[in-house]
């Protein structure tokens, strides 16, 4: 069994409560709460988050705030600390991520792309077995969406023949059933064991016309009932057969549309990424980007790839974004840009300060932020806004490597918009 990531920091000697397990238990109920806001509004999580895996992040807002929570669940928590416990804030915010997972698929999507991007850079020292495992959660349960949205055969799968259920059997109706109603129609009073017969016939068989007239007004109905029961008996069997055969040809039915419609999704997906990828024009600079800065053809690649995919993507699409930057930018696709460089240059721009969507990434002033975030806050603000990621802002990376990171954050923050709907839990009586 997986180990929590509250045990883990307490096995790694990272934390120390105190030998008192109930209050691991305390804390195990705030990250029961924390998580239920995570899975509920994910957006939240993510400011968070980019604290709680970074080691150096110190008093970080975000964190503190965790104290407040806590204090619901263990009253006296300061008592135990001389200073603030921002490791112990770090993990409760990393065990709620790793619960919040469990419910909001979306969560995990926006981990694993995040975290693609920043723990690479980050000097996380013991942490790393840590963020690694809620890196791999996040990114199995990724892929499991993947399989669902992005099929990987070309040809469509085959279908395993219908099987018909077979009807139920009819039970055999016993040979006496309706013996003592034909033995009172035949009469006269008992039957050849001498037992009295319930209103029998009473005539004498001799009495032809008297005991025939008698017999068949009594058989008449008889007959009428045996052939109602066994109607009856037959119309359930066939009908419960019947639902069942309806049930089951229309299970088969869904599960081939599904499969079907995913399927017409990708071909669909790859024939546009495809023309976006020949045609090396950007509608969101309404340009070719042979004609854009280079800084730019980074930025509004990211934007124009991203509208084209689903929630994920294969790892293949990150290779045609590099690729496509590559050939849009020609030698200057080589060289090595700071992050600070890609954000001066990108704010400046007219076209991208205007972007609806990019305006509504605006997070408050020196709070953490992805690098789309603190551009929007940067062109909302008219100067450089740094994002506050942990990551030395001095790191270079090609040109194509910085549209990857844009595209995996445009895709987090929309799948963080998008939420899964989750189920709350009933409150306690």
């Amino acid at each position: 069994m997986q180990t929590s990531v509250l045990q883990d920091f307490l096995n790694l000697r990272l934390l120390n409560i105190g030998a008192d397990d109930s209050r691991l238990e305390k804390l195990g109920e705030a990250c029961d709460e924390l998580a239920q806001q995570y899975a509920a509004a994910p957006i939240v999580a993510m400011a968070p988050l980019l604290a709680a895996w970074d080691p150096t992040a110190g008093p970080d807002p975000t964190l503190v705030a965790i104290g407040e929570l806590l204090q619901k669940h263990w009253p006296t928590f300061r008592g135990a600390f001389q200073d603030e416990p921002l490791t112990l804030y770090r993990a409760i915010v990393l065990e709620a991520v790793m619960r919040a997972m469990e419910q909001q698929g979306t969560m995990a999507v926006a981990v694993s792309l995040v975290g693609a991007n920043v723990l690479p850079h980050l000097h996380v020292g013991q942490e790393e077995r840590i963020l690694s495992k809620i890196s791999e959660r996040a990114q199995s349960v990724t892929s499991e969406r993947l399989t669902a949205l992005w099929p990987t055969q070309p040809e469509p799968a085959p279908v395993a023949p219908l099987k018909s259920p077979a009807p139920p059997a009819l039970k055999n109706t016993e040979s006496n059933a309706w013996f003592p109603q034909v033995a009172a129609a035949a009469g006269p009073g008992t039957n050849k064991q001498g037992v009295s017969l319930n209103n029998p016939n009473p005539h004498w068989s001799n009495q032809a016309s008297h005991w025939s007239y008698e017999f068949a007004d009594r058989m008449a109905p008889i007959l009428a009932d045996v052939h109602d029961k066994a109607a009856n008996a037959a119309l359930k069997s066939s009908a419960q057969a019947l639902k069942a055969l309806g049930d089951s040809v229309a299970s088969k039915l869904n599960d081939f549309l599904r499969s079907e419609q995913a399927r017409s999704n990708q071909l669909n997906t790859s024939s546009r990424l495809l023309w976006w990828r020949q045609a090396l024009y950007s509608e969101t600079a309404a340009a070719p980007y042979r004609k854009l800065e280079a800084p730019l053809v980074a930025l509004h690649m990211a934007f124009d790839i991203a509208d084209l995919l689903p929630e994920v993507y294969p790892p293949a699409v990150e290779s045609l974004l590099f690729e496509a930057v590559r050939a849009a930018t020609g030698a200057q696709g080589e060289e090595q840009f700071a992050m600070s460089e890609l954000l001066d240059t990108q704010r400046q721009s007219a076209r991208i300060a205007a972007s609806e969507w990019l305006q509504e990434q605006q997070t408050p002033s020196g709070s953490r932020s992805l690098l789309v975030q603190a551009l929007a806050t940067s062109c909302a603000a008219g100067k450089a806004e740094l994002p506050q990621l942990g990551v030395d802002l001095s790191t270079k990376m090609a040109l194509g490597d910085w549209a990857i990171w844009l595209l995996r954050e445009v895709k987090a923050l929309e799948a963080l918009s998008s939420p899964d709907e989750v189920e709350q839990p009933k409150e306690q009586a």
